[in-house]
């Protein structure tokens, strides 16, 4: 048989897929319309194994593996049909969330003045107070205290990845992001007058600057130590007697803190930059929100999470990042974080979240924000 031949023979079958789609489709709005009335799940796992079960049966071994992945996307948009159905039917279903700019006249963040996340606070919230802790957790208890009104946290570097202390707190804390703001990082060697780059044996910072800097930490064999903050550093330094220490921070904080500049920019991606977002008390959305974070578990069934993941592109969204952590809880259970593209008032959105929350154990807003990206 030619080529041409075989094509249309593929063609063919196509065409017999797109019609036995639409009629699996059509019967799936019908059963949504059944469901509506008894009140039924429209995930029912055990009954999907069983039907994936039957049909492999005759399967080539081969062809077992890909054969199942087909069957388990058909039923998956199945369901996201289903779900979309059922709120047009009038099944309730709301996201609670506000909506206008919130006063914002106090507002803490991590660390001392002239490190990277003041920085950060004086660009996202130029007309606040700013008010510094000590740690991160520090700004999540005086939001939770009513305290301040926002704070200013570091999620994610270039070059270091995600900040994952924050992570953590954003699911312990009933706080929301609000904002966002990209900013350039470019770690300069400082240290205390009348000391050279040769004198140095310890290099003091906090450990996404260790990291984003361990190139150059390594060929002048420095030993690295962790501090809370790189302006904590710096202040430090300025504050110790020891002419062998020097510390990673910005030139802006070597500056205020009195110490000289060995070297600049000495992060090894010239392209360092850290993404912060503000938080709240309060999910906000405004009309040009271009991004959601959710924080979310998965059921303890085998490809749960490759599903789940496979929702998202089901309704058109675009996941734009993504994290797992220990869930602090039970030993090798994990949550994990989403950013993915989208307006929490976007019907199609709603009916996202719609399905996340009848098909998981947990599923968290955990902010709605303008990328600066």
């Amino acid at each position: 048989m030619t080529l041409d031949r075989l094509r249309e023979t593929i063609d063919l079958v196509d065409r017999q897929l797109k019609e036995l789609f639409f009629k699996r489709m059509e019967t799936a709005t019908k059963i949504a319309e059944s469901k509506v009335t008894t009140g039924d799940k429209i995930l029912k796992p055990e009954r999907e194994v069983q039907v994936i079960e039957r049909l492999v049966k005759d399967v080539d071994e081969d062809l077992v593996p890909a054969y199942t992945s087909f069957i388990k996307k058909i039923m998956e948009i199945s369901r996201t049909h289903q779900y979309r159905n059922l709120l047009k039917m009038g099944v309730f279903f709301k996201l609670d969330f506000e909506e206008g700019e919130p006063i914002i006249k106090k507002v803490c963040y991590q660390g001392l003045p002239s490190s990277y996340s003041e920085q950060a606070t004086r660009s996202m919230f130029p007309d606040a107070e700013a008010i510094p802790v000590s740690t991160f957790e520090d700004v999540f208890l005086a939001i939770d205290q009513d305290q301040t009104e926002a704070g200013i946290v570091p999620l994610e570097n270039t070059t270091a990845g995600g900040v994952y202390e924050v992570y953590d707190l954003l699911a312990k804390y009933n706080l929301y992001i609000n904002s966002s703001d990209i900013i350039k990082v470019e770690h300069c060697l400082a240290a205390k007058k009348n000391v050279a780059l040769e004198d140095l044996e310890v290099i003091y910072s906090h450990p996404q600057a260790l990291a984003q800097c361990s190139e150059f930490l390594k060929k002048h064999s420095i030993v690295a130590k962790e501090s809370s903050n790189t302006a904590v550093a710096a202040k430090e330094i300025a504050d110790s007697v020891d002419g062998k220490n020097g510390a990673l921070c910005s030139k802006e904080a070597a500056t205020r803190y009195g110490l000289n500049i060995l070297m600049e920019c000495v992060n090894h991606n010239k392209e360092n930059a850290t993404k912060f977002v503000g938080v709240s008390k309060h999910l906000i959305v405004a009309e040009n929100h271009d991004r959601i974070a959710i924080v979310f578990a998965c059921p303890h069934r085998s490809g749960s999470l490759a599903s789940v993941l496979g929702i998202f592109g089901d309704y058109g969204v675009n996941l734009t990042e993504i994290h797992s952590r220990p869930d602090g809880k039970n030993s090798w259970e994990y949550l994990f974080y989403v950013d993915f593209t989208g307006n929490l008032k976007d019907e199609r959105i709603k009916a996202l979240f719609y399905q996340l929350n009848e098909e998981l154990p947990l599923v968290k807003i955990i902010g709605s924000y303008k990328s600066m990206q």
